[in-house]
């Protein structure tokens, strides 16, 4: 009855190991040899468990570059545990992250038996923060990171709102100053842009020139990306009141942005070659918000009649006579937006 109860315990324990979701080895401490090696220690890093039991762990991961295994043995003699630590690696040439953690494990009589080695592959949360944290606000990542948001990497239709603000004058006004001046001005105002499409938790698609082009929508959807796209652009709009004030004081010339938005279907995703890629957003859609935001005067935020179905409840707006953009037979109505309904 015992023996049947022990093997019922030692079954239930295997059982679980190999079910973990973490990578997990069991490493003798004589010869560092691996002789314990589970499904997600397989899958994790391609190695089945066939070819690893038996073998010494520098001969399974020799070929990973940067595993630093003295100080792992010198960690693990001196102090009987690795906290858990983050490791970029390089295997066959590619970028990995791993978070590696050891601990002692014992024999039945209490002694030192080995270690014990929990991997887990942290790569595809290192590639979306790289990917990702400069060009969306801190929740947005958390989101991506947490699962709660449906993220599409590769290049997808996606239904998206699009923004461009845009310095009025500014070849003008690049070709009057100094080249230090004109670049504090632009970080300053590219600062002020960004800080602002992050709080209503925009994309950061790309600077072209003086021009700021940000993406509602993506990677992540919700349901009232065009509202927060043109509350993006009030508030643009009036810090730049407040940015000029202060220009004014100081007997420096007013700048003034006009704004462009538009929505509708564009292909979204890591989009480039093999050595380069960036994460944006392509399309009409886009091509219409970048003319919209060329028929705006400084100061004004203009929209497309898709972005105006969506808030004509919420925004209140002037209808403007319709503008004809380069590759369109077709004009396209713009509407000024004026405010929100209280």
């Amino acid at each position: 009855m015992y023996s049947t109860d022990l093997e019922d315990i030692r079954q239930m324990s295997e059982n679980i190991i190999q079910s973990m979701t973490s990578g997990l080895m069991f490493i003798e401490s004589k010869n560092y040899t691996i002789v314990k090696f589970n499904k997600a220690m397989e899958n994790i890093n391609g190695i089945s468990a066939e070819k690893a039991i038996g073998k010494k762990i520098e001969d399974v991961f020799s070929h990973i570059e940067g595993l630093p295994f003295d100080l792992f043995y010198k960690v693990m003699k001196d102090f009987g545990r690795l906290e858990r630590t983050k490791f970029k690696l390089i295997d066959n040439g590619n970028v990995i992250h791993r978070y590696i953690k050891g601990d002692t494990y014992f024999n039945q009589n209490g002694k030192p038996a080995g270690y014990l080695v929990i991997v887990d592959d942290a790569t595809e949360t290192e590639f979306v923060k790289e990917s990702f944290g400069k060009y969306v606000a801190r929740q947005v990542v958390e989101k991506i990171l947490s699962g709660k948001g449906q993220m599409k990497l590769h290049g997808e239709r996606q239904y998206v709102t699009v923004l461009f603000a845009d310095v009025r004058g500014f070849t003008k006004l690049a070709e009057e100053r100094e080249p230090e001046d004109v670049v504090a001005l632009l970080n300053r105002y590219f600062n002020m842009v960004v800080d602002i499409i992050f709080k209503y938790e925009g994309t950061l698609d790309k600077f072209i020139g003086d021009n700021v082009m940000a993406v509602f929508g993506a990677p992540i959807k919700s349901d009232n990306d065009e509202e927060r796209a043109v509350m993006a652009a009030m508030e643009i709009q009036s810090e730049m009141e407040k940015y000029n004030m202060e220009r004014k004081l100081n007997n420096e010339e007013v700048i003034s942005v006009g704004i462009g938005i538009n929505t509708g279907e564009a292909v979204v995703g890591n989009i480039g070659s093999e050595k380069r890629m960036d994460y944006t957003v392509i399309g009409d859609t886009v091509n219409v918000a970048d003319r919209i935001q060329s028929a705006a005067a400084g100061g004004e935020i203009l929209i497309s009649t898709l972005t105006y179905k969506e808030l004509k409840d919420t925004i209140t707006c002037r209808k403007l006579p319709p503008i004809i953009v380069k590759g369109r037979q077709k004009p396209i109505h713009i509407f000024k937006v004026t405010g929100f309904n209280k």
